[in-house]
């Protein structure tokens, strides 16, 4: 009786495995250059694409931004050009290949028009694609954006934008908690040799860098465990396509006009804290809604996860 049981139990555990792995289906997107990883999750209908930042960065992180919604809306995630699942040569990479490695992807989907979800720079992808191909677009969500507007690289990345970097970095909190690994040594490391003769751990400094990665991305420190991304999930190599990218651009009559957009920024945003030029960019574009979290840095959804799934329910319906 109990080798039936145990017989039993087994096959109960491979009917879970199963069904857990059936939550999600993965692909790849052939194109001529590269083949781009695909992950789709969620229902079966009412898709939303998920375009994450970087540009070199990995879909993974984002699916912590869509969570609670999966029964409402059916993801598609990928990894772009150059980031860590869709791999190619340094000559692949530029912004152009980018935009239209998403067209390709709403073709093999065979979607008339998509829902997208984006992120920081990804936000540039979504308003790039939404400028030349607007009829393919319903609604455009665009979550840590880069201005809609812009002459120049350093009008975006501006004096203001390094002071807010700094401002996250230099927090008493951030020097609160970095503290142990400081006691322990760790400016005084110079090479990984240097651990023989530490009480530091790989592990502390892996926690270290996850600590100053999350200072500049997220407002309640304490939550720093929960920011994903970095390391081997980031292709530095990537960041070659923001020099093939035309920096003097204007995407708000787009926005405006053609699509549902919808702005979601945190207060503590360091590309725009409490979204002040990005309201005053959008002062004479009604329709392009912008809402300003508080308390939420630029991965907005871990600092304040049920205003962020509301905002991204109610302006992807």
């Amino acid at each position: 009786m109990r080798k039936i049981l145990l017989i039993w139990a087994c096959f109960l555990q491979v009917l879970i495995i199963t069904a857990q792995d059936k939550d999600y289906t993965e692909w790849y997107l052939q194109r001529k250059d590269v083949n781009i990883f695909v992950k789709e999750l969620g229902a079966k209908k009412d898709t939303v694409i998920v375009i994450h930042g970087g540009f070199g960065a990995n879909h993974e992180y984002m699916t912590d931004a869509v969570k609670g919604l999966t029964k409402k809306f059916h993801f598609v995630f990928y990894d772009q050009r150059g980031s860590l699942m869709s791999p190619t040569a340094e000559e692949n990479l530029t912004f152009q290949k980018n935009v239209e490695d998403l067209y390709a992807l709403i073709e093999t989907l065979q979607l008339k028009k998509a829902k997208l979800l984006c992120h920081s720079m990804g936000t540039l992808i979504g308003m790039e694609f939404a400028k030349q191909h607007p009829d393919r677009v319903s609604h455009l969500v665009l979550a840590g954006a880069i201005l809609p507007k812009s002459d120049s690289i350093e009008s975006v990345f501006s004096k203001r934008q390094k002071e807010q970097v700094n401002f996250m970095l230099n927090r008493k909190i951030v020097n609160q908690l970095s503290k142990p690994y400081k006691e322990k040594g760790i400016d005084n490391l110079k090479s990984i040799e240097d651990l023989e003769n530490s009480t530091l751990t790989h592990k502390d400094l892996t926690e270290f860098w996850r600590l100053k990665f999350a200072a500049v991305n997220i407002y309640n420190l304490k939550k720093y465990s929960l920011v994903k991304g970095g390391k081997a999930y980031y292709n530095p190599k990537a960041a070659v396509m923001t020099e093939t990218l035309n920096w003097n651009y204007d995407y708000r009559p787009i926005l405006n006009e053609k699509m549902k957009t919808t702005i979601i920024n945190g207060a503590y945003d360091f590309l725009d804290f409490n979204s002040y030029i990005t309201k005053r960019l959008l002062k004479n574009y009604p329709k392009i809604k912008l809402i300003t979290l508080p308390e939420a840095g630029h991965n907005s959804w871990i600092d304040q996860p049920q205003l962020f799934k509301k905002s991204l329910k109610e302006n992807l319906e």
